[in-house]
Formats: structure tokens, C-alpha cells, sequence
């Protein structure tokens, strides 16, 4: 695979430069041209998009399954629920933790995860179906939002920890945070949903039963429910703030650990 590895180091590389961008933005906003970070995030997304394309038509979708290709979907569905959230919010000094969290989740599969090559790969005729495609890629999506609230909630605790010193004026205020993490919580409740759903229709397709106990299904069912709670819990004001951020981390942990079990059952060796 070695395109695929080439196009993904690239990524890498920009999503490298746009993580400095950020932060320069963050604490020297005058020496970052407004243009440059939103050209930089659109050419990271672009060029991503293109790399697993690419991979796709090689390797087929199918193979997206793959935690390699999975981890590099999520970090592009995170960069997209991103640029939706900073283009609802106007403000871009939230950037600079979700891209040190997308950046590092990027780097950590590039450097530890094998990549798939056609010859290892081995695809369980079950998952060959539309729904499949459909549960993978709303449940990817939806981890993507958790990645832009996890990095809200990150910002909130450093802010909290720096709210005395001599950045706080440079850094995010804490509503800020907090408007991050529910919005993005709020756009990943129908994509983790649709994917309960196309999970079971594929389930019934496959197997002639809508719950069949897998792992990936009992780990939608989880995330789902906390997300669920979640939800509700931040209008209650005694939720709010701290115990939000730290549902918010919780659910990403979770969903990190779900990008695993996507695989379990679709590739029988990878």
C-alpha cells in the first residue's frame, strides 16, 4: 500500500502545519491571516478525503472496516464536524485543542497501526451490503463529533487551570467550551443512532435477527445510552460544566475503544 501510506503522511504533515496554525492563532492571532486556517483545514480535508478514496477503490469500501482506514476516517469526520462547528460559532480559538487531539489520534495510526495490503485482507461475505457501509460510516462520523467535544473538554479544564494566570485572556472562556462540547454532542446523537439502526436492518439481512450480541453492537448500545444521558444531563445546572466535560471524556474513551470492534467480524484476518 504504498500510495496509500504516501498520501497519508502528507495528511499527516498538514494537519501538522494546521495544528501551528491554530495555536499560533491562539496566542498571536495578528501573525495568522484568517484566510490561511481555513484554506489549510479545507486542504487537510480534501487531501484526506482523496487518500481514502483512494484506498476504497483499491482495497474496496468494505475494507474501510479496517482500524488503519477506520482511525483515518474518524480523523477526517472530525475535521469536518469541526469546520460545521467553527462556522456556526464564528471563533476559532477552540481549534487548537481538537486539532492537538485529532493530530495526535492521526500520528498514533500512522505510526503504530499496520496499514492494510490486498493480500492480507480477507472480507467476510456478511458485511458485503450497503446497510454495513451505512452503520460504519455514521458510527464513524459520530465518533468524530465525540472528538470535537473531547477536545472542548479538554479546553475547559485548561482553561479552569490556567484562569488566573497571564493567558487567560488569550484562551477560550469556559462557555465557550461548553458550547463546543453540546453542539457537537447534539450533531453526533443522530449519526450514533442511525447507526444502531443500519446495525440492526444489516444484523437482520445477515443473520435473520435484528441483535445477534456482537461486540461492536453492545459497544453502539453503551455509547449510545451515555450519550443519551449526557444529553439530557446538561440541562440540569448541577451537570453542567465539569461532570459534562467529564461525560464527554468518558464517551470519547468509549468510542475510541469502538473504532476497534468495527472491524471484529467484517475482516476475517487483517
Amino acid at each position: 500500500m504504498p500510495y496509500e501510506s504516501a498520501l497519508y503522511l502528507v495528511a499527516n504533515l498538514i494537519l501538522f502545519a494546521l495544528l501551528l496554525l491554530y495555536w499560533a492563532n491562539l496566542f498571536r492571532p495578528k501573525w495568522v491571516p484568517k484566510g490561511m486556517l481555513l484554506g489549510t483545514l479545507v486542504l487537510f480535508v480534501s487531501w484526506q478525503g482523496i487518500a481514502l478514496v483512494w484506498s476504497a477503490l483499491r482495497l474496496g469500501p468494505w475494507t474501510l472496516a479496517h482500524l488503519y482506514l477506520s482511525t483515518m476516517f474518524l480523523t477526517e469526520a472530525s475535521l469536518l464536524v469541526y469546520l460545521f462547528l467553527e462556522s456556526l460559532s464564528k471563533q476559532r480559538r477552540m481549534g487548537a485543542f481538537v486539532l492537538t487531539l485529532s493530530f495526535v489520534i492521526h500520528t498514533y495510526a500512522i505510526l503504530v497501526i499496520p496499514p492494510p495490503f490486498q493480500r492480507s485482507l480477507e472480507i467476510s461475505p456478511f458485511t458485503r451490503s450497503p446497510w454495513h457501509l451505512l452503520h460504519l460510516f455514521t458510527a464513524l462520523i459520530a465518533y468524530g463529533a465525540y472528538t470535537c467535544a473531547a477536545g472542548g473538554s479538554i479546553g475547559y479544564f485548561v482553561v479552569g487551570r490556567l484562569s488566573r494566570s497571564r493567558l487567560a485572556t488569550q484562551l477560550p472562556s469556559r462557555q465557550d467550551c461548553q458550547t463546543l462540547i453540546r453542539r457537537a454532542l447534539v450533531i453526533g446523537f443522530p449519526w450514533l443512532s442511525g447507526s444502531l439502526v443500519a446495525g440492526a436492518v444489516w444484523a437482520q439481512l445477515a443473520w435473520s435477527s435484528y441483535w445477534s450480541w456482537r461486540p461492536v453492537e453492545v459497544w453502539l448500545l453503551i455509547l449510545w445510552l451515555i450519550l443519551t444521558i449526557t444529553l439530557h444531563a446538561r440541562t440540569m445546572p448541577g451537570w453542567r460544566g465539569r461532570p459534562l466535560a467529564l461525560l464527554s471524556l468518558l464517551g470519547f474513551a468509549l468510542a475510541l475503544l469502538g473504532v476497534r470492534l468495527l472491524g471484529q467480524g467484517v475482516l476475517v484476518a487483517w
